[in-house]
């Protein structure tokens, strides 16, 4: 556990935590309500709707596994006076980035059914005391999921609950986030947020605050959908022109093809056993080959936004056509994992969505982040080139 020394001017640490256990309870954001009469709740959204084109993959099954219409859950900010955050990792289940207000877990927070609560069919759980207590004088806004750590989750959940904040004017002394990682760090200091406010999230500490605030999750359906994440289409427009306004105002701005292909060589999962021989299907139509993890933060930016033409694995850095032009050409490669996610990104956008599809129903309908790739058809990869010259 690490937290900056310029921070540590800012909050008094208490000498120990009280090495009681607490029984944290979950509640409904109304329920809340009624038992912190003092806590201000905002309403923020009100059944938003959402409405993509149907996802043209596996069509017989998409209206369940990915319906294309339907509304997203209410989006609310908390605002707890005196209150007391616990930022809670369930080793039992393995499950982390759970946040306990004034010993509550908010119904509304939650991401995909997955907390400790669903698990064991249970409104009760008994956490022990945390590991660092934190008393801070100001206001605390935390932002957080249960996997920041990847970069898609990060700018859709993350930096999504940031642009709430920031549309509904809502001010803050210190912003608890995750900050861990290289890109977590580059993106924030993009969007401007002051690092010396920034307290790292950081699972099994307790922060007691003049003012606690957070807000539930923005990227949850009353149906509990799979290996796809919906995505508020304001919230995510207002991340793009945020980061890209705060990039375009720098000096030295690199310049890219116009034509790019997106390698998963640098990734830990899904790998292409062929991918050289598939990009030089494209190579011969212009198109040149980046890893984006050599790439810094502001460059990924501009590379896609800078692109006419874009080929992509299905993967994370995918996210990143959340700054293309509308009008700019996605073929999204498909193989072993069926994702509706950058379909419904690139509806948002207003991008010419392509597909080269290489999947089998197995894959549709047991495929995850941790298939292995097997070797991807050349033939499909030709005659989708052929069909579409224009590329």
């Amino acid at each position: 556990m690490w937290l900056k020394k310029s921070f540590l001017v800012a909050f008094l640490l208490y000498n120990s935590c009280q090495s009681i256990s607490k029984t944290i309870t979950q509640v409904s954001i109304k329920e809340f309500a009624q038992l912190n009469p003092y806590a201000q709740i905002t309403q923020c959204t009100n059944h938003y709707p959402y409405a993509f084109q149907q996802y043209p993959l596996y069509k017989e099954h998409c209206h369940t596994r990915f319906p294309n219409q339907g509304i997203f859950n209410d989006a609310y900010i908390i605002s707890v006076p005196n209150g007391t955050a616990n930022l809670y990792e369930d080793n039992y289940w393995g499950i982390s980035g759970l946040v306990f207000i004034n010993n509550y877990f908010i119904k509304e927070c939650q991401i995909k059914n997955i907390s400790p609560f669903c698990y064991a069919k249970t409104d009760t759980l008994t956490i022990q005391s945390p590991e660092l207590c934190i008393n801070l004088n100001g206001s605390v806004a935390i932002c957080w999921h249960l996997f920041p750590q990847c970069y898609g989750h990060f700018i859709l959940d993350v930096l999504c609950q940031l642009a709430l904040f920031e549309i509904q004017n809502i001010d803050y002394d210190y912003l608890c986030i995750p900050y861990s990682d290289k890109f977590m760090q580059d993106l924030l200091d993009i969007w401007g947020i002051n690092s010396d406010k920034i307290i790292p999230y950081t699972n099994n500490i307790e922060i007691f605050a003049d003012r606690i605030i957070i807000p539930t999750a923005v990227t949850q359906t009353p149906q509990v959908i799979w290996f796809t994440n919906y995505t508020i289409d304001f919230l995510i427009k207002h991340v793009r022109e945020k980061l890209l306004k705060n990039i375009k105002t720098k000096k030295n701005v690199p310049t890219f093809s116009p034509k790019i292909f997106i390698s998963r060589k640098d990734s830990k999962l899904r790998n292409i056993p062929n991918e050289d021989e598939i990009f030089k299907e494209f190579e011969y139509r212009g198109f040149r080959r980046y890893e984006l993890s050599k790439l810094s933060i502001p460059e990924q930016i501009l590379l896609f936004n800078n692109a006419q033409a874009i080929v992509s694995f299905v993967g994370s850095g995918s996210t990143n056509i959340i700054f293309s032009k509308p009008g700019t050409q996605y073929i999204e490669i498909v193989q072993t994992m069926v994702d509706a996610t950058f379909f419904f990104l690139a509806n948002i956008m207003k991008l010419n969505y392509y597909h080269i599809d290489d999947t089998t129903y197995n894959d549709f309908s047991h495929g995850n982040q941790n298939s292995s790739c097997r070797i991807f058809s050349i033939k499909k990869i030709q005659d989708f080139l052929i069909k579409n010259p224009e590329l």
